[in-house]
């Protein structure tokens, strides 16, 4: 975990900010995040803060979460533990604005004018919420903060004309504007670079909970199937994330398929919620495939169901065409599968570790090294066991919620306090 930025950079004066910078020196520090949705359907910022709210909490920072109830179902915004989270009800231009909402608004200019919080950070970029809160920032000159999370990757980027065309007509002043910018990987700091933004960076990824081994593994592994009996007895392939184009899920699909006369007991499991109809799509080809008895659909899981999905696996692969970081490699690791990430993962520790494999987005390479896990259990084993291990070493909360915390202090004490060293 690293911090960077040129030589020289500098953000707007700070309006009380001797107040703030004392409190930040001598007491708890007080943080507003600010997030589209805390609900797990959001995906990566949602289920982020879910894990570093509680460990920040434990190296004297404080926080409190404002979101907006972009719930399809009705249901109410989760709450975030450690923290107040405060829901905002949807404007009618949210149909038009993703995350749209006055009521969100009035909420900033009022904590923010009255210098209830040391720092604001705002996770991701597209939606009102995220404009709203940057905005606020500034008009009430509050150092600010912005999680790309992948947003500006190339691959969405080049897909989508809208990004484009807000990012160029809205959003660039705004991320030029931020104090400082949290980055989940070195390849995506290098890119915000190659862009041209010059604000001071911050490389830290994401954490995982390390389970202790087997805890619960075959309780949860015998009710798992009895819901699922097609997996009885397979060599179980997990995916796990979104299902939306970007994420591969049909090329691992397409992989099953190329092996399927090969590996006669290998299944497909897939976990998670559908987006633009990719489930559809994917159980039509798996028909096509004369895979439909081998492949699962879960949907969206959540705790110990979730958990009871790694415990069944035998491996986890994410052949994703764009990621910025993901907590699903880190979570499979953790349970100790071995796992096939695309090299649009952004993860070469995966390899260097000898925890599985890294690999093109592409048909060929991604079936050989699915055949190659499938076939040979002691490697299963061997890489599940370094999977762990980097994880244990490199990646619990409580290591990026420290370097997150003095990130922050820096940034809370104004212009110059953060590290100089060009990323």
């Amino acid at each position: 975990m690293t911090t960077g930025g040129p030589a020289g950079t500098s953000s707007a004066p700070v309006a009380g900010a001797n107040s703030r910078t004392a409190a930040a020196a001598q007491g708890r520090l007080r943080v507003l995040h600010v997030v589209a949705s805390t609900a797990t359907a959001w995906g990566g910022p949602a289920s982020a803060l879910r894990s570093l709210v509680p460990a920040l909490a434990e190296h004297g920072v404080d926080c409190v979460v404002a979101t907006t109830r972009l719930r399809q179902d009705g249901a109410p915004a989760p709450a975030i533990d450690g923290a107040e989270t405060r829901p905002f009800p949807l404007g009618w231009a949210s149909r038009f604005w993703t995350a749209h909402s006055p009521a969100l608004r009035v909420f900033l200019d009022a904590e923010l004018g009255a210098g209830r919080f040391d720092l604001v950070h705002v996770h991701e970029l597209w939606h009102y919420a995220h404009y709203a809160a940057g905005h606020a920032a500034l008009r009430h000159r509050v150092p600010w903060a912005l999680s790309l999370r992948g947003a500006l990757n190339e691959w969405p980027l080049r897909r989508n004309w809208k990004k484009r065309l807000y990012l160029s007509l809205v959003q660039r002043s705004l991320i030029e504007s931020a104090a400082a910018i949290h980055a989940l990987t070195a390849s995506e700091a290098e890119a915000l670079r190659a862009l041209g933004y010059v604000a001071p960076v911050l490389v830290a990824p994401n954490g995982v909970h390390l389970p202790a081994a087997g805890a619960g593994a075959d309780a949860s592994k015998r009710e798992f199937l009895a819901r699922h009996p097609r997996l009885q007895g397979k060599q179980v392939v997990l995916y796990l994330g979104r299902l939306h184009p970007m994420k591969g899920v049909d090329l691992l699909l397409g992989t099953l398929a190329s092996l399927a006369n090969r590996f006669p007991n290998a299944a497909l499991l897939i976990v998670g919620p559908d987006e633009s109809g990719t489930r559809r799509r994917m159980t039509e080809a798996a028909h096509r495939a004369g895979l439909a008895d081998r492949t699962v659909f879960t949907g969206a899981l959540e705790g110990a169901a979730k958990a009871a999905a790694f415990a069944v696996a035998d491996m986890f692969v994410l052949p994703s065409h764009t990621e910025g970081f993901s907590n699903a490699t880190l979570e499979a690791m953790a349970a100790g599968l071995p796992v096939v990430v695309s090299r649009q993962c952004h993860f070469p520790e995966v390899a260097t570790a000898g925890a599985g494999f890294v690999v093109p987005a592409e048909a060929s390479p991604l079936a050989d090294a699915v055949g190659a896990l499938l076939e040979d259990e002691a490697r299963r084993r061997r890489m599940g066991r370094k999977g762990r291990e980097l994880v244990a070493e490199r990646y619990s909360w409580g290591q990026v919620a420290a370097a997150m915390s003095d990130w922050y202090r820096n940034l809370a004490k104004g212009p110059g306090s953060l590290p100089a060293t060009a990323r």
